[in-house]
């Protein structure tokens, strides 16, 4: 399947971390099988992002855990069963962020590992390599993506794979990213959660930042005025053009406002920012199932509605 019509069955993707016992895993992800997939399928979503923390997986000589393997194939299996798309992300490795050099054979070992193991997928399958590179990682970003691309292309050569810019997949870092030219089955990726004084605010864990300390962004909104469309439209002109310039299909693979905000705010800067992708031919990944900005609540068992609406659904 080509590229672009392969990026096409993310249109509408949802963010998922499963927990699969590890404890990197505590805090963020939910319980995932048939029923999580089953409520993502009648909502409407064409694609699964799963955020899967490979390394807290690993034993010695970086073998993945063939249970954790196991687990994902069948989440594989069942996702294909009900139409949907999968992403495959590589995702939360604190020890290769803060020390690359001391980790880059882990790195490569689950790269491998991972593309042996799905290349009899359909191309519904994606993988990403890794998300959100950052900090002692940034420098070395490009240099990496050519040694992951080499390892999974030994294994699985046209698989369609996600690959983003440093600096969390920020889209102000894409022209510093580096792909190979004759590597056709790529797609790129940019996170959105920007204003971050608005999406984030009252998100502790994130300490201070150079905009100041979360807690004290709480009670801010984001009511659609000229100014703060402006601001978001030049970022989504400035991707565009990057990505016709490099002829690179575009995954917003997260975007997502956390449940201190209003709702209301909530609701127009998601309605906002999901028009300005589709109008640009890019697909997205709304960030998350839960429980972290969730779009379920599972305690209710139920949507968030007007989320959703906004989504499109």
């Amino acid at each position: 399947m080509p590229i672009d019509d392969i990026n096409r069955t993310l249109a509408r993707t949802i963010n998922v971390g499963p927990d699969y016992g590890a404890q990197a895993e505590q805090g963020w992800t939910v319980p995932f099988g048939a029923r999580t997939l089953d409520l993502i399928t009648d909502a409407g979503f064409s694609a699964v992002r799963l955020c899967l923390c490979w390394a807290a997986h690993t034993g010695d000589g970086h073998r993945i855990d063939p249970a954790m393997l196991e687990a994902v194939a069948e989440a594989a299996d069942l996702a294909e069963e009900r139409g949907l798309a999968l992403v495959l992300s590589n995702f939360l490795d604190p020890e290769l962020i803060a020390d690359p050099p001391a980790h880059l054979d882990r790195l490569l070992s689950i790269t491998d590992q991972v593309a042996r193991r799905f290349a009899d997928r359909p191309d519904s399958l994606v993988l990403e390599a890794f998300a959100e590179p950052r900090e002692a990682l940034d420098p070395r970003w490009n240099d990496y993506v050519r040694r992951m691309l080499t390892v999974l292309r030994a294994a699985d050569p046209t698989r369609a794979v996600i690959i983003g810019p440093e600096s969390y997949n920020n889209q102000r870092t894409l022209p510093r990213l580096e792909l190979p030219a004759d590597d056709a089955n790529l797609i790129v990726t940019v996170h959105q959660y920007w204003p971050i004084t608005f999406t984030m605010q009252g998100e502790e864990w994130l300490g201070q930042t150079p905009f100041g300390d979360p807690r004290s962004w709480l009670g801010n909104t984001w009511d659609g005025t000229a100014d703060q469309r402006a601001e978001l439209t030049a970022g989504f002109d400035a991707i565009a053009a990057w990505a016709t310039t490099a002829h690179r299909p575009i995954f917003l693979g997260e975007f997502g406002t956390t449940d201190h905000a209003d709702l209301e705010s909530r609701v127009r800067w998601t309605a906002f920012n999901r028009e300005l992708a589709e109008e640009r031919g890019f697909s997205w990944g709304a960030w998350s199932f839960g429980p972290t900005f969730p779009l379920y609540d599972q305690s209710a068992g139920a949507w968030n509605q007007p989320l959703l609406k906004a989504l499109g659904l």
